[in-house]
């Protein structure tokens, strides 16, 4: 597992360095992320930890603040990290009304590859 979730982190972080990507993908991957929540909800969210360095309680009141899915505070703090902008400028770019895939491109970073992954977490 701890070989995965270190493959998951820099092939996400590796990608984020990419072009922007298409909103369908970015809405899969939250997706992909919200269901795999609903079926382990604690090795998910010590994924997300693990992958984001932010503690679970933090994850767990960030989502009940901005009112965002575990999927959406994951691309946040994956945007977050990518850019380097703390995840609250990120949280009210999308408050401001501007997409996943906006934010991403005005940003030139991307998420792609990761709903792979999270297949492929949800097997184990």
């Amino acid at each position: 597992m701890r070989k995965f979730v270190v493959i998951f982190l820099a092939t996400v972080l590796s990608a984020a360095m990419a072009m922007a990507e298409d909103p369908a993908a970015i809405a899969k991957l939250i997706e992909d992320i919200n269901a795999a929540v609903r079926t382990n909800k604690q090795r998910m969210l010590t994924i997300i930890t693990i992958n984001t360095d932010v503690a679970t309680t933090t994850l767990e009141q960030e989502k009940a603040r901005t009112g965002l899915s575990f999927g959406d505070v994951y691309v946040a703090h994956s945007l977050s990290l990518a850019t380097k902008k703390k995840f609250s400028t990120i949280v009210a770019l999308k408050k401001s009304g501007q997409s996943w895939a906006q934010i991403a491109k005005s940003h030139k970073v991307s998420l792609k590859g990761s709903s792979e992954l999270i297949k492929e977490m949800q097997k184990q």
